[in-house]
């Protein structure tokens, strides 16, 4: 039985680890076009030049904005990998449980 529970137990956490990595690659490639736009805004300001107009502080509250979503975006990067780290770490456990299961259950005892 311990086998079973194990085995059903791997192939959940294989499901798991394969969400997280789907999530930390969205995460990243949304990450990585917000870091373009933010580049983007900051050469259309220096183009512009004039601090005082009114295209560049919409720019730079567009830049705030980025910015900001840009660290709650790293945050939940961050989450994703420390789950992933610990989803990697009862991955092993569950290894550890198969094989100690399928060394139960295929051994024999000759004599005891």
């Amino acid at each position: 039985m311990g086998f079973l529970i194990s085995f059903n137990r791997k192939i959940y956490l294989m499901n798991y680890i394969n969400s997280l990595e789907a999530k930390i690659n969205t995460c990243t490639e949304t990450k990585l076009s917000m870091t373009e736009e933010i580049a983007n805004i900051g050469t259309q300001i220096n183009d512009i030049g004039n601090p005082d107009s009114p295209a560049v502080k919409q720019l730079k509250a567009e830049k705030l904005r980025l910015e900001a979503m840009e660290k709650k975006m790293d945050i939940e990067l961050q989450k994703y990998q420390t789950q992933l780290q610990a989803a990697n770490t009862e991955m092993q456990s569950a290894d550890q449980a198969l094989q100690q299961g399928i060394q139960n259950s295929f051994s024999y005892k000759i004599g005891a």
